[in-house]
């Protein structure tokens, strides 16, 4: 399960709106100092992303909460977006260099046209495969509220 802590910002009904801030790991990193990647992720910091989540441990505004998404989710929806699409492409090129030349006389222009071509229809499958998934798994889930810290003054 990879876990993220967030802020409840809203509540609707049985739902939860969570806003998280998006983290890298450079922060942790050693090397950080001298890496462009860590430049680039600067850039990029204290982003806020704001994410639905069902609310099944009644959690309401302010309250500091838990959410997280099944590792198996994220890899299938990346398998999907990512390899999906360059497989396509990869055999819809291959398709047009040298089953395609065997009927007509094919130039670079067209395998690099069906290359595109094969991209496309795989970000399509993907999208197919993504919208006949079942959802339930993909869902970011409520795993827990965290206590309130309360400052104590001495009498």
């Amino acid at each position: 399960m990879i876990k993220e802590t967030g802020t409840v910002v809203k509540v609707v009904e049985d739902f939860i709106w969570v806003e998280t801030t998006v983290t890298s790991s450079c922060n942790a990193c050693a090397a950080k100092s001298n890496c462009g990647t860590s430049a680039i992720a600067k850039a990029f910091s204290d982003k806020s992303v704001i994410n639905e989540v069902e609310n099944v441990l009644s959690a309401d505004i302010g309250d500091t909460v838990e959410i997280g998404i099944p590792e198996e989710s994220v890899l299938v929806g990346s398998f999907y977006l990512y390899l999906l699409p360059i497989l396509t492409a990869i055999l819809m090129a291959l398709v047009a260099q040298f089953w395609l030349s065997s009927f007509i006389e094919v130039n670079e222009p067209m395998v690099i046209l069906a290359t595109f071509l094969g991209g496309f229809v795989g970000f399509l499958l993907a999208r197919r495969f993504i919208e006949r998934a079942d959802n339930e798994k993909y869902k970011i889930q409520l795993l827990a509220i965290k206590p309130q810290t309360i400052e104590v003054k001495s009498v």
